[in-house]
């Protein structure tokens, strides 16, 4: 029956690995998590089932460009009663959008736009069948972090208690699988496919100094196919663009202060192969419909295993060869470990709140948050524990760096995985070399990078 629906709604033959699993369990009743690895096809675990039942959906999602992208994607497809609404759309678009808040079946926000309480009275009225938690990794991660919103999911969970929870990520540990069930409060049926993608190679390499790095980055992206190059900040993001530019190479970039316009542009490009190389930091990636990607490189590393896995992911969608790559100096620790340790509440800013110290704003307002959760003395006790599983995540990336044994097995490890693979599998196995797969230079004038950015805004 459940192929014959598949056919019907999306045309295909066959599902992905896990989804037919997942649109079973939540046909069947169940409040659901299901760990499907990166271009899985998770978007339709959820929508098959609001098709079959004609049930209407409220997809929480972490970041704009993300339910941008996923409404655009559905459009496309030829759905109408999809939407996103947020913060960055304008006054009276929103206020139509409210006014035909029930004619929608497929409805996107944040937590934090739906958790004002001005918004919550317009979404009270609308009967959700499914209450979707996209990217649901970040219920964990950044709940008690600097999203605090996230962990309070179960105000949304428990007011809309009829309606079935579906929770979906790429990469999830044992310690985020018991948070989402403790966030939400609901007991969910998990569904967990491996987490290993067996089409992407890994490669680490490590440098006496930045020179250094650039020089191996600037030979390697001459064949590396379409490639995302990962960086830690906007301003790195801008320099190494300008650089690969330099080189004769087209390439896009993409951070968070791009508006909606830019990030559109970059993306459509991107996808159409019109630029064949971007530079991003970690707002790129969400959602991002390219199945071709060959190359990921991590010009700086995540400061996690899931970050990294997540990332990596991003490549080879198609099932064909694929490559993520790392780049390292002794420098970088430092912007890794501050990476590690910025944005987050801590145990002295708990202390200090207790006893009455003026804190930054946006600091005070989120503990503020988590203290309708938690007595104060347990939220301590949360957040330390957070604090060390954030540390334990960093000092595991750390240690990658190092390593001499199979970098597949030590990263899958981290999440109770066991694998070993006899080709294309790391540098380290000695059973994998890097695609050949050439990049043509197509910068033939001397324009300036900025005049360039310019003609494609």
């Amino acid at each position: 029956m459940l192929q014959q629906e598949l056919k019907k709604y999306f045309g295909y033959d066959d599902f992905r690995s896990g989804q037919e699993e997942t649109v079973q369990n939540i046909l069947d009743g169940h409040d659901v998590l299901s760990i499907l690895s990166t271009g899985a096809g998770k978007s339709l675990c959820y929508q098959l089932p609001a098709y079959i039942t004609g049930g209407r959906v409220l997809i929480i999602s972490p970041l704009i460009s993300l339910m941008d992208d996923q409404v655009v994607q559905m459009k496309l497809n030829g759905e109408k009663n999809a939407v996103a609404i947020h913060s960055a759309i304008d006054k009276k678009e929103r206020t139509d959008i409210f006014r035909n808040l029930s004619n929608y079946q497929f409805i996107f926000c944040s937590p934090e736009f739906i958790y004002e309480e001005h918004n919550f009275k317009r979404f009270k009225s609308i009967g959700f069948k499914y209450i979707v938690l996209d990217e649901a990794h970040c219920l964990s991660e950044w709940g008690f972090d600097f999203r605090p919103h996230y962990a309070l999911i179960s105000k949304v969970t428990q007011y809309f208690n009829q309606a079935q929870v579906i929770a979906l990520s790429a990469t999830l540990t044992e310690k985020m699988m018991q948070d989402i069930e403790v966030i939400t409060k609901r007991q969910i049926k998990i569904h967990k496919e491996g987490l290993n993608r067996s089409n992407i190679m890994y490669h680490h390499v490590n440098f006496d100094d930045e020179k250094e790095k650039d020089h191996y980055l600037l030979d390697t992206i001459k064949d590396s196919g379409p490639t995302i190059i990962y960086v830690s900040s906007k301003k790195k993001c801008h320099e190494l663009a300008e650089l690969i530019y330099k080189e004769g190479f087209l390439t896009g970039i993409y951070h968070g202060d791009l508006n909606y316009q830019e990030r559109t542009t970059v993306q459509t490009q991107f996808i159409n192969n019109d630029i064949k190389i971007i530079v991003a930091t970690s707002a790129f990636g969400m959602g991002i419909n390219k199945q071709d990607v060959r190359t990921v490189i991590h010009y700086h590393l995540p400061t996690s295993p899931s970050k990294y896995v997540q990332e990596v992911g991003r490549a080879g969608r198609d099932g064909e060869a694929s490559q993520a790559i790392s780049l390292f100096t002794s420098s970088d620790i430092h912007i890794l470990s501050h990476l590690a340790n910025e944005h987050g509440i801590d145990i002295d800013m708990l202390n200090l709140f207790e006893q009455g110290y003026q804190l930054n704003e946006e600091i005070s307002k989120n503990i503020q948050y988590l203290l309708e959760l938690y007595p104060l003395n347990q939220l301590k006790e949360k957040i330390q524990a957070e604090q060390n599983q954030k540390q334990y995540a960093f000092s595991f990336m750390r240690n990658y760096i190092q390593i001499d044994t199979c970098r597949r097995t030590y990263l899958m490890n981290y999440f109770n995985e066991h694998v070993t693979q006899d080709n294309h599998c790391c540098d380290n196995c000695k059973n994998a070399n890097l695609l050949k797969l050439p990049n043509i230079k197509e910068v033939k004038y001397k324009t300036s990078y900025k005049n360039r950015l310019n003609a494609i805004f």
